[in-house]
């Protein structure tokens, strides 16, 4: 973020502020070293002080400012800061020293220096003295105004840390920095037992993660801080299951992954959100895969103002395209996008938002023909299940011959890969939007087979936090105080987080061969049910107590459980040079049936529009399709 005018304007005057005080320390300094050196000081002494004195203060303060000493922020005044006033005053005063020493040699007489090199040894140690004591007065009154302002610590939440490295005595420092409204600190958890006994910042530390809903009876504990930012996915999940049964809010220091995604700086406290429940490890990408074909390239992202589209532009932004194209019908998502990256990467590329639907052929010729994108992301789709079983001839329209119009037009204008993004619910789908997603990706296959462009799809399940998704309606019901409604209490479904959707998108286009549909690694399908404890509990409320959990039936379309893969995909099913992502090769199909059904259906949701008449066209393209209650 940018800093503000005013911001820059308080700045500067803190700046000025200080260079006058250390003016005034470096000859209250020299003069007091002075009258402490001589028992006397007759007057020609302060006569040859007047004229040395306006050179050391220049000396001193550029030495200041070649040290750092005006860059930090002096209201959290650290040991570095001690070191840099260490170099700083050190260098002043010798340069001082070596000045006098060469231009009295220069004039021929003792004009400059003033006594021994003892008294220049005395004023530096004054010196050190008194800029250490000034810088540190300011943390010193800011913590006494921070304790002034602290809440009583009987009217504290009561924190446990878990963590007696460095992010332990962080989070401790960061909440005592803010007068205990973030929390009191009061036991520190750690498993290494030689901490056990010792204590940070007076809080105590006991032994054993393991045993963490006992001291949080103990201690009467209300909130929980995890504070090891370079904890790995499985040392986390250990933690949070030992935090689990204590009911207690639970907050984490953020990491610096946390920090290059934008949230917090590092070592603010922010909640435990359900993507950490997930426990994902980092995604390793092949960047020079990446960037060999995304850097310098016209790239297209279709749906761009949407969760995942958004996600994948700013993915794309840091391998440096040479124009970044976001295509969408909706204006204020795309609009807000733009002006986001163009303001993090300062104009270093093109970015244009152009309005338009992908059903709208002429429009993307328009488009096409004016940029000639080199790579396609094509990320926009109806994909609300329920929604799209009451308007299915506008999935119809918008998935399936919007993606034709797609990549139809990535053929025509010469796009070197196109890359769809698909769903695990075009597996054996169930309902309208799973099987025009099927389609889709048989439309990719297809045109593989008759074009020099690449087309692939990337297949993936629900994504954290999407549009639409399940989490952002839990806490919704959440925050109204519940119910939580669940469709069924045995419904599962595979999550992924919106980078790791996103980020593998990529690398999947990288080393995709033509007419691949990928798979990515999933993880293990989660309980819709467990989701919505969980979500119950980092509120800081007990599942079926403080908030209810309903349970109604399965909506339109919707089915248990969903795959990755169909039976008949099993057999092509290959690994490939990323362990995350799998490849189903293409298989046979008859072109001349795929295209007589695709002008079947055309013509049926130009036609109609109820599922009555979209059902029977849309099942003969899908042989996998079969709507629920069918």
């Amino acid at each position: 973020m940018k800093s503000t005018p005013n911001g820059n304007h308080k700045m500067i005057w803190k700046t000025v502020l200080q260079v006058f005080l250390d003016v005034l320390i470096i000859n209250l300094s020299f003069v007091l070293a002075i009258y402490l050196r001589f028992d006397s000081v007759p007057a020609w002494l302060l006569d040859r002080y007047a004229t040395i004195a306006p050179i050391m203060t220049a000396l001193c303060v550029c030495a200041f400012a070649v040290s750092h000493m005006y860059r930090g922020q002096l209201r959290y005044a650290s040991i570095g800061d001690v070191l840099r006033v260490f170099m700083g005053t050190f260098m002043g005063m010798s340069l001082t020293f070596l000045f006098s020493v060469i231009a009295d040699m220069c004039v021929g007489q003792t004009t400059y220096r003033i006594g021994s090199r003892t008294l220049y040894l005395i004023a530096w140690m004054i010196l050190f003295v008194l800029t250490a004591m000034q810088r540190f007065s300011v943390r010193l009154f800011n913590q006494l105004g921070v304790f002034y302002r602290s809440r009583p610590k009987n009217e504290c939440r009561r924190v446990m840390i878990v963590g007696g490295g460095w992010g332990g005595a962080a989070a401790i420092r960061e909440m005592v920095a803010r007068g205990y409204r973030e929390g009191l600190p009061v036991v520190i958890v750690d498993d290494d037992p030689a901490k056990a006994g010792a204590r940070i910042e007076r809080v105590p530390i006991v032994y054993g993660v393991a045993d963490i809903p006992l001291y949080a009876e103990e201690y009467h504990i209300d909130d929980i801080v995890i504070a090891i930012p370079s904890a790995t996915p499985a040392q986390l999940r250990t933690i949070l299951d030992a935090c689990s049964p204590t009911q207690c809010r639970m907050r984490m220091m953020s990491s610096m992954q946390d920090v290059t995604n934008g949230n917090p700086k590092m070592g603010a406290l922010r909640d435990v959100n359900i993507a950490d429940l997930l426990c994902r490890d980092e995604v390793k990408l092949d960047l020079s895969a990446i960037g060999g074909y995304l850097s310098g390239r016209v790239v297209l992202v279709t749906g761009g103002g949407g969760s995942i589209g958004s996600e994948l532009c700013r993915q794309i932004a840091p391998f440096g395209p040479g124009r970044l194209i976001i295509f969408d019908i909706y204006e204020n998502n795309a609009y807000e996008l733009a002006m986001e990256l163009r303001d993090k990467y300062n104009g270093s590329f093109p970015i244009d938002v152009l309005i338009g639907s992908v059903r709208d052929k002429a429009r993307l010729d328009s488009v096409f023909a004016a940029f000639r994108p080199e790579a396609v992301f094509h990320a926009a789709a109806h994909k609300h299940v329920p929604l799209m079983e009451d308007s299915p001839a506008e999935a119809v329209k918008n998935n399936i011959f919007g993606t034709l119009n797609v990549v139809k037009c990535a053929d025509q204008y010469g796009a070197k890969r196109m890359v769809l993004l698909s769903t695990d619910k075009a597996v054996n789908p169930t309902n309208v939007m799973g099987a025009t997603k099927r389609a889709t990706e048989m439309i990719v296959q297809y045109m593989a087979r008759h074009s020099q462009t690449r087309y692939m799809a990337v297949r993936f399940g629900n994504v954290l936090g999407s549009n639409g998704s399940v989490i952002p309606l839990f806490r919704q019901q959440i925050a109204r105080g519940g119910p939580v409604r669940v469709t069924d209490p045995g419904i599962t479904r595979y999550f992924m987080t919106i980078p790791e959707a996103a980020q593998l998108v990529l690398q999947a286009g990288a080393i995709g061969e033509s007419g691949n549909i990928f798979v990515l690694d999933m993880g293990t399908p989660v309980k819709i049910l467990d989701l919505a404890r969980n979500l119950i509990r980092l509120a800081g409320y007990r599942p079926d107590e403080d908030i209810k959990i309903e349970f109604c039936r399965l909506r339109p379309g919707e089915k248990l459980y969903e795959e990755l893969t169909m039976s008949e995909e099993q057999a092509t099913i290959d690994k490939t040079s990323h362990e995350k992502i799998m490849v189903l090769h293409p298989f046979e199909m008859n072109e001349e049936e795929l295209l007589k059904r695709l002008e079947t259906l055309r013509q049926a949701a130009e036609k109609y529009a109820d599922l009555e008449h979209i059902r029977g066209p849309l099942m003969e393209l899908v042989p996998t399709y079969h709507p629920s209650g069918t």
